[in-house]
């Protein structure tokens, strides 16, 4: 009987040890660290703003830095309310947004809809801003979200895949591409909006004059088209 006892005693303890080894992993659906930037009260859109890949520690990089001064200047005089999320760590030792398969995508969006609460309400519209890693996601969310609320996505240094005869666009959402002439994504991007335009005839890829940043022009021009349904 105490044989028996200790033996089960034993195994609860080993079972203990190894979920404390190997935790159960739970995916990204969780609200990622969030600020909020811009007053709500009067605010005439919402945006939401996913860097691309950032350091662990240290603080952020040198390009995050400038594009962080550059948003705060279009909640001025845009009036808007941007949520800036902070990603997981990746499996290359970086901050990113996880992508690796399409319930990854969506999971790493379920994550983010929860976030962007601490910075509007659940029934207000808003648009999506990626830069880099965060541009190659957003895209990835265009093509597989179901959020009505969610009706512009902006993806800048980036690109995409797109299989003209076999994709459909997101009715839901519309999509825009700015990148720099110095971009070293560039080519990439000439690629894809050739594929994109034959399924969207009205989208124009913005390209500014620059390397691997966000451009104030470029944004503050693409914000302003068809900006009614915010």
């Amino acid at each position: 009987m105490v044989g028996a006892f200790n033996q089960a005693v034993t195994l609860t303890i080993s079972v203990l040890f190894a979920l404390f080894l190997f935790p159960i992993d739970e995916g990204y659906a969780k609200s990622f660290p969030t600020e909020c930037l811009g007053e709500s009260k009067g605010a005439k859109g919402r945006l939401v703003y996913l860097h691309g890949f950032e350091p662990l520690k240290g603080g952020r990089s040198e390009a995050e830095e400038q594009n962080r001064q550059l948003l705060k200047r279009l909640a001025r005089e845009f009036s808007l309310v941007i949520a800036l999320p902070r990603g997981p760590p990746c499996p290359n030792q970086k901050l990113c947004w996880p992508s690796r398969d399409e319930d990854e995508v969506l999971d790493t969006f379920q994550g983010l809809e929860e976030s962007i609460l601490k910075c509007w309400d659940k029934d207000s519209t808003y648009s999506l801003v990626g830069f880099s890693n965060g541009g190659y996601y957003a895209f990835k969310i265009y093509k597989l979200h179901q959020d009505k609320r969610l009706i512009r996505i902006i993806a800048s240094g980036s690109s995409g895949l797109w299989d003209s005869g076999k994709e459909k666009p997101n009715p839901l959402s519309r999509f825009q591409l700015t990148i720099g002439d110095r971009d070293i994504t560039l080519n990439d991007a000439k690629s894809f909006a050739g594929q994109f335009v034959k399924s969207v005839p009205d989208f124009r890829l913005r390209i500014f004059k620059g390397g691997h940043h966000l451009d104030y022009d470029a944004l503050k021009g693409l914000l302003g088209e068809g900006s009614s349904r915010e």
